[in-house]
């Protein structure tokens, strides 16, 4: 399995040291969640991981099959995930879609319901 730059992922963590979460990835491979992707809250959340814990990671890095992973990362839009179908839209994301019809559907009704009262 490839790991391109930008990949959302599901990791499940298999040791927790100074440097990080160490993780596990899909087929038996294996990626840091370098200790400071916290920030200064690496101490105290470090005591809130445990080994087992399922975590939703991107991939930053990939050097010569060492993966480098990042939890604070996950929601950034200039990571692009490679395998997203939506990756090359222009115009919107599904949601960012959604919701502007949703708006359009609400301020229709709104001028529907202030005509019929007047």
């Amino acid at each position: 399995m490839k790991f391109p730059i930008g990949l959302r992922l599901n990791a499940k963590v298999n040791n927790i040291t100074k440097l990080g979460l160490f993780v596990t990835l899909p087929h038996h491979h294996h990626g840091l969640i370098f200790y400071k992707d916290f920030g200064d809250k690496w101490e105290s959340a470090r005591n809130k991981y445990s080994i087992g814990d399922e975590v939703r990671a991107v991939i930053i890095n990939n050097h010569q099959g060492k993966l480098s992973l990042s939890l604070s990362q996950v929601n950034n839009p200039d990571l692009i995930d490679p395998t997203n179908e939506f990756k090359d839209s222009k115009d919107f994301t599904p949601l960012a879609k959604l919701v502007e019809n949703s708006t359009k559907k609400i301020a229709d009704l709104k001028n529907s319901i202030e005509l019929s009262d007047q």
